[in-house]
């Protein structure tokens, strides 16, 4: 049971990290719901009282504590080898947290009302927040463990143009998704699918290893041009966008894939 101690800590109090906004949990959570099979949506549901969504915040907006602190700060973000891989077996690791409460729920039965609350809800999120480009930390390139700061253009010309300075991770937390804020979850989900349905079935394929071991080999050339004070044009930040479109599609295709696998 000892190492499922931490999860029952998180049924009162979670640290606040950075992490994807709220809008983009759910934009995700929400493609996730309309991939779902009949039993997994009827078991979260049940679980939840509610859809993913509803639990899809829960784990960066609820009470803060110093002692959850020491233990859940490191969950949103994923460490990979250099050879981009997903080897390590800590439980700081957003990977592992993901595997244990994977096995929570595989294991349901076995476990408290709370604690299968709580690993659904940290499930959610947690894959969400592994396909965030700056929550992929890689051996090797210091800079994907940095939040640098960088300057991204409006797109002006000469005196109207303004850059705005930001950090690297509000830039991938916020400022991209924020773009699609006159969206709701459902009309982005909808997008999504619209842009990458085809997309689905290799998307899906492997396992929390694999994925991560994927985000890491999109996430890597980044680094070859994103340093501190980097000048990102608007030509740039559009590329970005779509490159971030299809990351959300990714973590709401996974998720639905574990979540039909745990509750066929």
């Amino acid at each position: 049971m000892k190492r499922y101690i931490i999860l029952t800590l998180l049924a009162l109090s979670i640290s606040t990290v950075s992490a994807w906004n709220k809008f983009a949990q759910e934009c995700i959570a929400t493609l996730a719901e309309q991939n779902l099979t009949e039993k997994a949506k009827a078991e979260t549901t049940k679980i939840l009282g509610g859809n993913l969504a509803s639990g899809a915040w829960w784990l960066q907006a609820i009470a803060k504590d110093k002692e959850a602190t020491k233990h859940t700060g490191s969950w949103h973000f994923i460490n990979v080898s250099e050879n981009l891989t997903s080897q390590t077996t800590s439980p700081k690791d957003g990977v592992v947290q993901i595997e244990r409460c994977i096995d929570v729920l595989s294991n349901r039965t076995e476990h408290s009302d709370s604690t299968v609350v709580a690993s659904l809800k940290t499930l959610i999120h947690l894959v969400a927040d592994m396909h965030n480009i700056s929550h992929v930390r890689i051996a090797g390139i210091l800079d994907s463990r940095r939040n640098f700061n960088i300057g991204v253009s409006n797109g002006k010309l000469g005196k109207k143009e303004v850059v705005t300075s930001m950090s690297w991770r509000k830039f991938w937390d916020s400022q991209i998704i924020n773009r699609r804020a006159y969206f709701s979850p459902e009309m982005y989900a909808e997008d999504l699918t619209l842009s990458h349905a085809a997309d689905k079935e290799n998307f899906s394929k492997g396992d929390v290893r694999h994925w991560a071991a994927d985000m890491a080999r999109l996430a890597a050339p980044i680094y070859q041009w994103a340093k501190p004070d980097y000048y990102m044009t608007r030509e740039q930040n559009n590329r970005l966008e779509l490159m971030n479109d299809k990351t959300m599609a990714r973590a709401g295709y996974r998720l639905a894939a574990v979540l039909n696998d745990i509750f066929k």
